[in-house]
């Protein structure tokens, strides 16, 4: 429910909409954890990364459903993909194989690009273990255990640096901001044929 563009939250002991009780703000408290302090900084920057990572990710998907939509019953298609590495691959072949694609080819392939490189340090930060609740000298510290078939587990360090993420911050919103205008051109585009 929305307020005003705020959003509200109804409170079990009172149900009935207009009411006094369901017109608070929607706060999710982290016990524990400090206004302002290091690990709420550190919450509210993987919180980010996460929320804008599935906005950005979303247009592959939508990129993905539309070719799918569009060139049923082609070879190529032949399973749906769900990973990035897979959605990646797959959007490059479609703008290999697909003329109706090729006036999206050049843009796709840097955009798929900037989506590769910028999954590393996301998943990173999602999938690493915070070695440290402090930032020392403005970095957090993480441990990553990579899984590798011949040489076994290793571990290494995963540094987010408050002089690093205001450029990962702002490839995450043109990310989204990019991605979300290609897919609605890719499907403009492939509606138009």
């Amino acid at each position: 429910m929305v307020d005003r563009g705020r959003p509200t939250i109804r409170r079990p002991c009172d149900t009935r909409p207009g009411t006094a009780q369901n017109k608070r703000i929607l706060m999710f408290d982290l016990p524990g954890v400090k206004t302002g302090s290091d690990l709420e900084t550190l919450f509210k920057a993987v919180g980010f990364v996460v929320v804008q990572w599935g906005f950005a990710e979303q247009s592959l998907d939508l990129t993905v459903a539309t070719i799918f939509h569009r060139f049923t019953g082609d070879p190529l298609l032949k399973r749906r993909p769900q990973q990035l590495r897979a959605k990646t691959t797959f959007l490059r072949e479609c703008l290999e194989q697909f003329a109706e694609l090729a006036p999206f080819k050049s843009e796709g392939d840097a955009l798929l690009t900037r989506f590769s490189d910028t999954a590393k340090t996301r998943n990173d930060l999602v999938h690493a273990a915070i070695a440290d609740l402090l930032a020392q000298g403005g970095t957090f510290t993480f441990s990553k255990i990579d899984v590798n078939q011949t040489d076994g587990h290793t571990v290494r360090s995963v540094a987010l640096a408050d002089s690093d993420w205001r450029a990962f911050r702002r490839e995450l919103l043109r990310l989204g901001k990019d991605g979300q205008s290609f897919a609605k051109r890719v499907f403009d585009g492939l509606k138009a044929t």
